[in-house]
């Protein structure tokens, strides 16, 4: 009841909130949805978590979805995560988007247009936005048809005036459109001094620029066109700002030009094929970049000249072939770098050498093979995970490693035929190692000679026929160990003896089964890893946007699933490994340990065992009283209250013993006894109970056995209450 009372005085109090932020004035245009929502809640909000990337969640750290929060752990959070007045519209056919922003409220602080199917050619001009002066977000997604990209069903945004107040603006899909008055740019002449703003913000450098061909105004103008290009200029509080297939080509440096608290910028999508030197120049309090998924070929030193500030950088799904020391400026302050999904041929020494802060770094794809020269990531002092997809090596050797002593997960996929003896002498750092889909053939003995702090090894999806003896004793931390998918058919006696893992993946092999499998244990071989980790949910405030930490908790579970099969004998192909070993071949060094059962499991199954053996010893003395009732006729009323049935269910726990003179009855000089004084019975009649493992215990439950069946076949003057 007092829940009821408790929600409802909730939905209240949100209520009331929900009309002190809207005015009762203020309607909502019928194409729209107008509602209160968090920051951290809103659809642009999710990219600063994406190209904002954390440190791996631990799994130690565990939440679960009703755990307490306290107030104290969100004090800031109004400051962080503030509510807004939100409106999400829909483009349709007959919608005009000048009318439509005059029908909104005033008070808009997050605008979201979409243009809706096939509802013909669109346009906005930003200065329609300046009705709106408290507008924060905006979000423009044009058609997500194919035709959207012609000429009948455009988006098109005309960049006409700047919007200072705006903090997050994200476009979609739009095709942006630049004012002619918008396109004269300053020229500086050559070696002369750019002004700067605030020359202790950021810094100071001397541009040069070649002597340009004097062209007609008509003529640049038309080129200016072509190009396209917009410019941000006084957009002062913008935060993010992202531009997402926009056809934007050219990137220039006067594009982003004094958009100094400009913290997030993401070019996707857009073709994007040259960066002209000191792009990115004016921008320097940028924290993450995003240029993936364009056309970009080359990359050199001024290309990202400036960025001093940059923690996270993503080229990913471009066509760079060639990685040097040429190829980036200085980032003090680089974490995150991906370079995955582009053809990179080589990389040479010295490349990373300015990235000595970098903790995460991505290398390779699929479209081209990875070739890595010798100490090419020297220099990565700071570097805990590496990513190397199609790499191309015939040895992996000690040399590839080198320069990066605090590495803690490295991952390597590609061609690596065979591991030297002392290939990770210098990351003994590593807590885990995936060399999976590797076409790895050969280990030698101490591959993994160092890794005493090693969690995790993936030696899956490889072509590896034999394991030398002693492979893993060097890995006293190991808990997970995958070798499935290989050609393995036998494996070491021993192997696994110096190891304790968690959990041992040997399914998809060819093995040959023997008794040599005895050591094997079922419940560590046939087992999957689960995550377990707090979900979110954004019905709760505290969880609004759900801004915490990515914490689970690791759970290994027993799956049969994943059960080894045998491939020789052919009469045992297909088989359960462990069936083979316990039930054919009869192993004699085959002990299993399997699951314990709970302890209310056990108690359970006793307690049903007390009464059926209780049940089946009422039954029996029924039986007998029954065969005396036709001996004692003097009897027959006084129990014809008590013996109704044959059921064991509708008979009262009494019994009647007497005396009798007739012949065929055994002499009882007991009197009406009620069972329920008796003592509790401890008679059980399962044979599990009296054989046991030793021999001692066999021979006196086999005693027992017998002086209980005795019992039971004894007429009721002989039956006896064991205690």
């Amino acid at each position: 009841m007092w829940n009821y009372v408790i929600n409802f005085c909730l939905i209240s109090i949100n209520i009331l909130n929900a009309k002190a932020l809207w005015n009762v004035e203020d309607s909502c245009p019928l194409v729209c949805t107008c509602q209160l929502e968090h920051l951290k809640e809103t659809a642009i909000h999710r990219f600063v978590k994406k190209h904002g990337e954390r440190d791996p969640a631990s799994e130690i750290e565990f939440r679960t979805t009703n755990e307490v929060f306290y107030e104290d752990e969100f004090e800031d959070s109004s400051d962080n995560n503030p509510v807004l007045r939100a409106a999400t519209c829909i483009l349709q056919t007959e919608t005009d988007t000048i009318d439509l922003i005059n029908l909104l409220p005033k008070n808009i602080e997050a605008l979201t247009l979409i243009q809706g199917a096939q509802s013909g050619n669109k346009s906005l001009n930003f200065t329609t936005l300046q009705n709106l002066p408290n507008l924060q977000i905006a979000e423009l997604y044009g058609s997500n048809e194919p035709s959207g990209r012609g000429k009948e069903n455009v988006f098109n945004c005309f960049i006409d005036t700047a919007l200072p107040n705006l903090r997050y603006l994200n476009l979609d899909r739009v095709s942006i459109k630049v004012k002619k008055e918008l396109l004269i740019k300053h020229d500086y002449e050559e070696g002369e001094q750019m002004k700067l703003e605030n020359p202790k913000s950021r810094p100071f450098a001397l541009l040069q620029r070649a002597k340009k061909e004097i062209l007609p105004y008509n003529t640049f103008l038309q080129q200016a066109e072509t190009k396209n290009v917009p410019s941000f200029t006084n957009f002062d509080n913008l935060i993010l700002l992202r531009v997402s297939s926009c056809e934007f080509r050219n990137v220039d440096w006067d594009v982003f030009d004094g958009l100094q608290n400009l913290h997030h910028l993401i070019l996707e999508r857009n073709n994007l094929s040259v960066i002209t030197g000191f792009a990115f120049y004016g921008l320097p309090r940028l924290k993450s970049l995003s240029l993936a998924r364009n056309n970009l070929s080359t990359i050199q030193v001024t290309d990202l000249a400036g960025l001093l500030e940059l923690e996270y950088l993503d080229l990913s799904y471009n066509n760079f072939q060639l990685l040097s020391e040429l190829s980036f400026p200085p980032f003090p302050s680089l974490k995150f770098a991906n370079f995955g999904n582009n053809p990179i041929n080589l990389v040479l020494p010295g490349t990373f050498e300015v990235m000595n802060t970098t903790v995460s770094l991505t290398l390779g794809g699929k479209n081209a093979k990875l070739t890595i020269a010798q100490n090419s990531f020297s220099g990565l002092k700071m570097l805990q995970k590496l990513i190397l997809t199609n790499l191309d090596l015939i040895v992996l050797t000690r040399e590839l490693l080198y320069g990066m002593p605090n590495l803690t997960e490295l991952v390597m996929s590609g061609n690596i035929d065979q591991i030297e003896f002392d290939a990770f002498v210098d990351v003994e750092k590593l807590k885990k190692l995936v060399i999976s889909g590797s076409h790895l053939q050969q280990l030698s003995m101490d591959a993994f000679s160092g890794l005493t702090k090693l969690q995790i090894l993936d030696l899956s999806y490889n072509r590896l026929v034999y394991l030398p003896p002693g492979t893993f004793d060097p890995l006293k931390s190991l808990k997970e160990l995958y070798l499935q998918k290989n050609k393995l058919m036998h494996l070491p006696q021993s192997i696994f003896s110096q190891i304790n893992p968690k959990l041992i993946r040997l399914n998809e092999n060819p093995w040959t089964c023997s008794c040599k499998m005895s050591e094997w244990k079922p419940m560590v071989v046939n087992r999957i890893k689960q995550r377990i980790g707090r979900h979110c949910d954004v019905s709760d405030d505290k969880d609004a946007g759900c801004d915490f930490e990515p914490v689970y908790n690791i759970k290994y579970t027993f799956d049969t699933r994943v059960t080894p099969k045998c491939n020789s004998p052919k009469k045992f192909m297909n088989w359960n490994v462990f069936h083979v070993l316990r039930k054919q071949l009869r192993c004699a060094n085959y002990k299993p340990k399997y699951r314990k059962k709970n302890q209310k499991q056990e108690i359970t199954e006793m307690e049903t065992t007390q009464s059926v053996n209780e049940a089946n010893l009422y039954m029996t003395k029924v039986e007998k009283f029954k065969k005396k009732i036709k001996y004692h006729p003097e009897t027959q009323e006084m129990l014809s209250n008590y013996v109704k049935s044959d059921n064991a269910q509708d008979m009262p726990i009494k019994i009647s013993l007497f005396s009798s003179m007739t012949k065929n009855d055994e002499g009882n000089d007991l009197t009406f006894m009620d069972t329920n004084f008796l003592p509790p019975f401890n008679l059980k009649l399962h044979q599990d109970e009296y054989y046991k493992k030793n021999k001692t215990n066999q021979v006196k439950g086999h005693r027992k056995q017998k002086k209980v069946s005795k019992l039971q076949s004894k007429d009721v003057s002989d039956v006896k209450i064991l205690n």
